[in-house]
């Protein structure tokens, strides 16, 4: 058999430009950006995505609960306190299998976990399409919004933005308008600028965990008061070992009127 000439780069490019046009023309949207690519890796990128489109229109609806081939399962009603945690590994697992991920960010207990998904995962309809590397990932907390977990989620954004160097977008953490731990109006530039240069102070700084003692949210749900406990660790220098650090953090967030998101209205920080 004879082999298979390998395309030049200017083959490849035109291929390429001819693939984004009709998949433009068929499917909508562009590709900005993708032309910083190498040629060949583009090529694939660009096949695969329209092999994608393609299936997508072929595919019909079914339930995941087909989807996955129909399993035995029990009640969550039927099962004790000890067979929940192996049940409901079981069943993660066999969704895991099929590219389906079900999990939960604030933590709720493995029974009711499990009744989420027996009772309202398998029922949910999605395309049926099979696709390797092709991932599904449905949140417990999509489907039952919590303020708690949004203001502790909010909460460790704002840590983060304190106490890891990696992160550097105040925008969405950080409320217009400002107070000082004593109630009093402070420039919210003034106070990244503050972080920043606590933050200069390290070679490197990585936020580790928080641990909270207080989250307490008012009656009309719309401010929260939150005390923790931030674990980071810091380099002085480079090469240096990394110290373990903690430190106390109390804020109080607000939800905005606007995009109902909860952000931080006041800071105090015995590191600030």
């Amino acid at each position: 058999m004879a082999k298979r000439r390998k395309k030049t780069k200017d083959e490849l490019t035109t291929e390429n430009e001819l693939m984004k046009l009709k998949m433009m023309a068929e499917f909508g949207g562009d590709f900005a950006g993708s032309e910083h690519l190498p040629p060949d890796v583009e090529n694939a990128f660009l096949r695969q995505i329209n092999k994608f489109h393609q299936m997508h229109d072929k595919a019909g609806m079914i339930r995941i609960y087909d989807f996955i081939g129909e399993p035995l399962y029990n009640h969550v009603h039927d099962l004790s306190d000890r067979e929940v945690p192996k049940e409901l590994k079981k069943l993660r697992k066999l969704l895991a299998r099929k590219g389906i991920v079900v999990d939960t960010l604030s933590g709720v207990s493995d029974r009711e976990l499990y009744r989420f998904i027996t009772e309202e995962v398998f029922k949910q309809e999605i395309q049926n399409i099979r696709m390797p590397n092709w991932t599904i990932h449905l949140i417990y907390e999509e489907f039952y919004p919590s303020d708690e977990f949004d203001i502790k989620n909010q909460a460790g954004h704002t840590l983060a933005l304190i106490f890891d160097k990696g992160f550097i977008s105040p925008d969405f953490v950080l409320a217009e308008e400002m107070k000082n731990e004593l109630g009093l109006s402070i420039d919210r530039e003034e106070l990244v600028e503050r972080i920043d240069t606590f933050k200069l102070g390290f070679n490197q700084m990585q936020l580790i965990g928080a641990d909270f003692h207080r989250v307490d949210v008012s009656e009309d749900r719309t401010q929260a008061q939150v005390e923790v406990t931030a674990e980071y660790r810091t380099q002085s220098q480079k090469g240096r070992r990394f110290k373990p650090e903690t430190s106390e953090v109390k804020m109080l967030l607000s939800r905005d009127t606007d995009t109902q998101m909860w952000m931080v209205s006041q800071l105090s920080c015995d590191r600030l």
